[in-house]
């Protein structure tokens, strides 16, 4: 018997979302079901499942507020621990929503490397004209 585990998360743009999948070689599809109800709360339209070989692996559903993951953790067969992996996901959101946002103001990315603790150093600029 499988069990579903919801974990909420602080993602709320679904074209980051998806650009951070694609980033880090997932193949999702747009789930669209309405009238899916879990732990009391409706999902909505907005959900996006990460697929493996033509498997659904896991899924982001949208609460009307943010994202969460939705997974059978008891199933999980990945390589690598769903806290890691959501870890992963978490900073590469963070940084494409950093590069968009400061797009917007006109800096450009200059420089990034990855550090030896995983952490990403990012260098942008913008020139005043």
């Amino acid at each position: 018997m499988s069990h579903l585990s919801r974990i909420k998360t602080s993602l709320t743009n679904q074209e980051i979302l998806k650009k951070t999948l694609q980033d880090l070689n997932f193949t999702y599809k747009n789930t669209n079901r309405n009238n899916i109800n879990i732990y009391d709360h409706e999902v909505h339209s907005h959900n996006i499942t990460i697929e493996q070989n033509g498997q659904d692996l896991f899924m982001f559903f949208w609460d009307g507020k943010e994202y969460s993951l939705l997974a059978d953790l008891q199933l999980w067969n990945m390589n690598i621990p769903y806290t890691k992996l959501l870890e992963k996901i978490t900073q590469q959101y963070s940084y494409n929503t950093i590069l968009q946002e400061s797009a917007k103001y006109g800096f450009k990315n200059i420089n990034q490397k990855i550090l030896e603790d995983g952490s990403i150093q990012l260098v942008i600029q913008r020139w005043n004209s």
